[in-house]
């Protein structure tokens, strides 16, 4: 392969850049450009060393700089791999790639580092996939979460789960071979126990997905309610910042509006909606039933509820629909209305968006909904993961499914084969080019 090369820090001034080279030739092409203080040669380092120098173009010094070796097989892509730590100018740092570029170098295509890493065997396709998700954590939860993913957990929950598959199919094709001796692990009872336990691992970590991406990327949050309840006012004050229209004039928000927040520890994915009332304006009809859609992927609803009008007949029609999303209702505009709220409800929140905003009162209604406990479990965290895990999951209920049917083994092992492929799918094994290159086409170059 072909020695690549990329500037690894943002595309932003800092105090330091660095520049990564890796493959056969990168210490070579290092070599062309560096000059250490104490005259050692690029090619004379040791792996996990560094050098304090100069990067010159011929007798032109462009600037001092710190150059780290790592030898093969002992680095991040298992290949040779040099980097340089320059000064954190955008300029600068250009300059240093070009001279390393024209020194011999190509340019690293999107995560081409990760994707090396990998094609070496330092990495499997889910730890690939879960550097990513270190790069992007915005909390605690998700450090810890895609941290279990990239040391390793997850792959050897998937082999170990894989391997239970193939051990059932070492015997089918034993018993198969020569059917005159029958293994006792190939009993009917016991068999479909065995297969039954293996399908309910999956189906834990199956329901350990939609968790996994909130920790990962956020509470998807809808704020529901009807025509002039608030909802942009709360949109503006989670956002802190004047992003929907407020004003006195029912119908204003006619589109869905989506904004990332943090509330305390928590990531909020929200999106402002059109209010939901009988009209036959057609534009805010689509509002309406875009606010329906959004509701139906949501992890968690804030339902507005103007306290000075109290609930109505169509609030409680759209609560009900709310039933199995968890909801916080923010009865608002209390600063109107003194009252005691009409309704019964777990997770009610009075407030006031203009007078005084619920910040620990929302945060707390939150804490109980989704408890902040770091996960210890990894689970899959993206579609291509969890679209293998439903299909395995699929092959062995069909396995059982079979089984119970006929009581006849022999039946069974296409779908168990096709189940433990799937799994070793996850990890990277036997997947295809176009797979391989659509997930690194996600990362960012340099990583």
């Amino acid at each position: 392969m072909s020695t690549i090369a990329a500037i690894s820090t943002p595309p932003a001034v800092g105090g330091i850049s660095m520049i990564r080279i890796s493959g056969e030739k990168s210490i070579a092409v290092a070599e062309h450009l560096f000059y250490a203080t104490n005259q050692v040669k690029v090619s004379e380092m040791r792996g996990y060393t560094c050098a304090y120098g100069y990067i010159c173009d011929g007798n032109e010094r462009i600037d001092d700089v710190i150059l780290t070796v790592f030898r093969a097989p002992h680095s991040y892509t298992g290949e040779d791999t040099v980097e340089i730590t320059c000064h954190g100018g955008l300029y600068l740092t250009n300059e240093i790639l070009h001279l390393v570029l024209k020194n011999g170098a190509v340019p690293a295509g999107a995560g081409e580092f990760t994707k090396r890493a990998f094609l070496n065997g330092k990495l499997s396709l889910s730890q690939a996939e879960a550097v990513m998700n270190v790069i992007e954590a915005d909390g605690k939860a998700a450090l810890h979460q895609a941290n279990l993913v990239k040391e390793g957990r997850l792959s050897r929950q998937m082999n170990a789960i894989a391997d239970e598959l193939i051990g059932i199919l070492s015997a089918l094709a034993y018993w198969l071979d020569d059917a005159e001796q029958f293994p006792e692990e190939l009993d009917s009872s016991r068999l479909f126990t065995q297969i039954r336990d293996i399908y309910n691992k999956l189906s834990d970590m199956s329901k350990h997905y939609r968790d996994g991406k909130i920790y990962l990327q956020g509470i998807r949050t809808v704020l529901l309610g009807k025509p002039n309840a608030g909802k942009s006012s709360v949109m503006n004050w989670l956002c802190g910042v004047n992003r929907s229209i407020v004003t006195s004039i029912a119908g204003t928000t006619r589109d869905v509006i989506t904004e990332q927040v943090k509330v305390g520890a928590y990531t909020l994915l929200v999106s402002d909606t059109a209010g939901i009332r009988e009209t036959e304006n057609e534009i805010e009809t689509i509002g309406i039933e875009q606010a329906m859609k959004a509701l139906s992927t949501a992890d968690l609803v804030l339902y507005v509820i103007d306290a000075s009008v109290g609930i109505t007949k169509e609030d409680r029609e759209v609560l009900k629909q709310c039933e199995d999303t968890k909801t916080v209702i923010l009865w608002n505009k209390t600063d109107l209305n003194s009252t005691e709220p009409d309704v019964d409800f777990p997770h009610l929140l009075p407030c006031s968006m203009i007078a005084d905003p619920p910040f620990d009162g929302l945060l707390k209604h939150l804490q109980q909904l989704f408890p902040e406990i770091v996960p210890n479990q990894p689970s899959v965290v993206n579609e291509r993961q969890n679209q293998l895990l439903e299909s395995a999951m699929k092959h062995v209920q069909s396995a059982m499914d079979l089984l119970e049917s006929y009581g006849e083994p022999d039946l069974i092992s296409v779908d168990l084969e096709i189940a433990a492929r799937h799994l070793s799918e996850i990890d990277g094994k036997d997947v295809s080019k176009e797979t391989i290159d659509g997930v690194f086409s996600r990362f960012c170059v340099g990583k």
